[in-house]
């Protein structure tokens, strides 16, 4: 029996489909965007891991570690806190261990007991600790954290 034309079933249009189309379209769509935000974090943030950047030492791959381990610098199972390398490979780096401010550089290993820090200074492109006869210049590219490893240094004393 079909409804006569007046009848108010008869004049909605049929939007079943197209609603669960839509449903479909817009979990697609926040799918997407979900995913775009994921990859732009993961690019974006892929150099705040960087051993360039100061960061602690348990967040550094464990082979640019090996370098300050193999001067005699960090125990074998040591991690500092507070790691800056100015190669890719620590070969040269500097670091804050145990209240010892540590320098590992083609001229050879240094360290400093920050009890025995007379003062630290530097900029953005570099931090020198004096003390007990030492001086020690920790150098840094822009946006690697020269002044947060310059507070580090002077918060121990």
């Amino acid at each position: 029996m079909a409804l006569p034309p007046d009848h108010p079933h008869q004049q909605l249009p049929g939007c079943g489909l197209a609603a669960y189309v839509g449903l479909l379209l817009l979990i697609a769509s926040a799918g997407m965007i979900m995913m775009s935000v994921s990859w732009y974090s993961i690019v974006a943030g892929g150099s705040a891991l960087s051993p360039l950047r100061t960061s602690y030492g348990g967040v550094v791959d464990p082979r640019v570690l090996a370098p300050m381990r193999e001067a005699g610098l960090l125990g074998k199972d040591e991690l500092p806190d507070a790691f800056h390398a100015e190669a890719y490979d620590g070969s040269s780096a500097c670091a804050i261990s145990q209240e010892v401010l540590l320098r590992l550089s083609d001229e050879g290993a240094q360290r400093l007991p920050l009890a025995e820090l007379e003062g630290v200074s530097g900029n953005d492109s570099e931090v020198v600790a004096v003390g007990a006869g030492v001086t020690i210049r920790c150098p840094f590219r822009p946006g690697e954290g020269a002044g947060s490893f310059k507070v580090m240094i002077a918060s121990v004393k």
